[in-house]
């Protein structure tokens, strides 16, 4: 009768374990996420399709114990925001800046003037052209369309070099946007040249820009940092979202060959989300942590990648 019984229970112990292999486990005390900085979030309001605003993100952020976050959007400076999104949730830091597409007047020195002087001193980034760049219009329209240059024949153009000076003189963050690889290294060379501290090289290595290993290892040295998003480890033929069909897929197995080619040192990993219908920011976060995990990749170097080098970047080490 016991050896039944005992038999009996073990059993029921053994369904239970392959019943519940199949579900997600309990919930983390302590989420991945917490302390990480995500330096590439999309929000409301927007022209694009958008899962929540800037104020949603924000706490959910640091309802996961996230240090900070910084706001981007490619038609409007997101100084103000990050500002305003402060007051409301305290106990999280929230950057913004520019991207300098058409909205903005282009490659447009007194937008960036303007953006690093709003109320709170909370625009900290200026990114280079996104979506009328010259590269990405070639690549996602037609060959011969043209877009935005900051530094053709790989020569600054006078308005990138004002641009520049401003960076260096405010200490902001040089981020390099769609543009062509070769004019990242342009402007890089040139930034380093006039004093900017703080360079991030935007999803270098998918589809746009498009920067080989060795390119990014060219521009890590001048001391750069290459960006890879999350966003881009959903990408590909079979992608959830149709847009991300036309991008290359760039995972944690780039990111592991990345530390082996430059160091975790010149790398940041970062959401770049917030589409409609897609999975929130720290939750993507927290994927990638465990893609990258799974790469062998150690938590001292996630640590580098997701909270050291943007806490470096913005200034808050």
């Amino acid at each position: 009768m016991r050896n039944t019984l005992f038999f009996a229970a073990l059993a029921l112990v053994s369904n239970q374990a392959i019943s519940q292999a199949a579900f997600p486990p309990p919930p983390p005390k302590v989420s991945p996420a917490i302390g990480v900085i995500d330096f590439h979030v999309h929000s409301h309001p927007d022209v694009f399709g958008r899962s929540m605003d800037d104020i949603d993100v924000a706490q959910l952020a640091k309802a996961r114990g996230m240090r900070g976050i910084v706001l981007k959007n490619h038609v409007s400076e997101t100084a103000s925001r990050a500002a305003l999104t402060m007051k409301v949730v305290p106990g999280i830091e929230v950057f913004g800046g520019i991207v300098l597409n058409n909205a903005v007047g282009g490659v447009n020195p007194a937008a960036v003037e303007w953006m690093h002087r709003v109320y709170g001193s909370r625009g900290k980034v200026v990114w280079l052209p996104t979506f009328e760049s010259d590269k990405h219009v070639k690549t996602f329209s037609k060959p011969d369309a043209k877009g935005l240059v900051v530094a053709p024949g790989g020569k600054v153009t006078p308005e990138m070099e004002e641009i520049l000076k401003i960076i260096a003189r405010e200490n902001l963050v040089l981020a390099t946007g769609h543009v062509h690889p070769e004019e990242i290294i342009a402007v890089v060379k040139r930034g380093r040249e006039l004093g900017v501290k703080n360079i991030l090289i935007t999803h270098g290595l998918t589809t746009v820009p498009g920067l080989t290993m060795a390119q990014a290892k060219e521009v890590v040295e001048m001391g750069a940092m290459i960006e890879v998003c999350f966003l881009q480890f959903q990408a590909g033929p079979n992608a959830p979202l149709p847009f991300l069909t036309h991008w290359t897929q760039i995972n944690a197995k780039h990111v592991a060959q990345g530390i082996k080619e430059f160091g975790a040192r010149g790398l940041l990993v970062s959401s770049d989300l917030g589409q409609s219908a897609n999975i929130t920011h720290p939750d993507g976060l927290e994927v990638a942590i465990a893609a990258m995990k799974r790469e062998g990749i150690s938590d001292a170097d996630i640590d580098t990648m997701m909270r050291k080098n943007p806490a470096k970047l913005l200034g808050l080490n």
